[in-house]
């Protein structure tokens, strides 16, 4: 602050009535303080006022943004719980899918087991036929060297009389 002058006194000597021109001099330098202090204020306050709006707006879009999402998560929630029914009706449905479908396995696991025998049986038949045809191609050479035996037995005496009948 600047330095004041001295109050003087009114001209009737009473320090404690002060004439008109000293009155206004004191306005006037209040009014300067006044102003100057006013100044320093609004180099503070404007801009302090201003980042106040501006975060004061930010603040809103911020809570804004907030609910939207919340609400937006809302809605996204209740469809997620739809589809948890939808998913826990089709578990239900592959749950009793695969109960039949063990049914099924164990079914036929015993369709097998009764297959295995049956295969085991036709392996034994099969056998046994293979047996009785060597038995046969056997048979069949022993024939065939009859055959060649009668033939050779027999040829001779029919060509004998081959010669003597006239057909």
């Amino acid at each position: 602050m600047s330095k004041q002058p001295p109050v003087k006194p009114n001209p009737a000597g009473n320090p404690d009535c002060l004439d008109s021109r000293t009155m206004v001099e004191a306005l006037d330098r209040f009014a300067a303080s006044f102003q100057t202090s006013a100044r320093r204020w609004e180099l503070v306050v404007y801009p302090a006022l201003f980042a106040f709006i501006v975060l004061a707006g930010y603040g809103f879009f911020l809570i804004y943004s907030l609910t939207r999402d919340a609400n937006q998560i809302t809605h996204q929630m209740a469809q997620v719980t739809e589809n948890m029914a939808v998913v826990t009706r089709s578990m239900e449905q592959v749950a009793a899918e695969m109960n039949r479908i063990s049914g099924k396995v164990s079914s036929m696991s015993q369709d097998t087991a009764q297959l295995t025998a049956a295969i085991n049986d036709m392996n034994q038949q099969i056998y046994t036929m293979n047996q009785n045809v060597a038995i046969m191609t056997g048979s069949m050479n022993r024939m065939g060297a009859d055959m060649g035996n009668l033939n050779y037995n027999v040829g001779k005496p029919a060509r004998f009389m081959n010669n003597f009948l006239p057909w």
